[in-house]
């Protein structure tokens, strides 16, 4: 499959690859599709990805399922205007039909209320 280059700059001054499709899941996971060969992707396998996410929920987005020999990891850079900490998720053969690029929502929790005391310099 050829690669689809925009004649647009992306933030670091390299051309964008726009992905062969796109999506946000119900989640809020936002998910891009790319038929790119893994060496050109600053994936880290050893890495886990930022934000919100079970190995489940990463699989479903990717389009796989989880007795297909998933791989998941992170990028370990900044990469076609997904951030670092991304998850990449593909499938662990070199027959791998695409890669995957998941950008998490981040997890918040409350913290307790805390009293908080007055200082005075007098």
């Amino acid at each position: 499959m050829p690669h689809l280059v925009d004649s647009r700059s992306g933030w670091d001054g390299q051309p964008t690859i726009k992905p062969f499709s796109s999506e946000i899941t119900r989640s809020g996971m936002r998910v891009a599709f790319y038929a790119l060969p893994l060496d050109q992707i600053p994936a880290d396998f050893f890495a886990d990805p930022d934000g919100s996410w079970t190995f489940d929920s990463l699989v479903k987005a990717a389009g796989f399922s989880s007795g297909q020999g998933v791989a998941i990891g992170a990028l370990a850079q900044p990469f076609n205007g997904h951030p670092d900490g991304a998850a990449v998720v593909t499938l662990n053969s070199e027959a791998r039909p695409y890669v995957a690029i998941v950008e998490c929502p981040i997890a918040f929790e409350l913290a307790e209320a805390r009293t908080e005391a007055e200082v005075s310099a007098a």
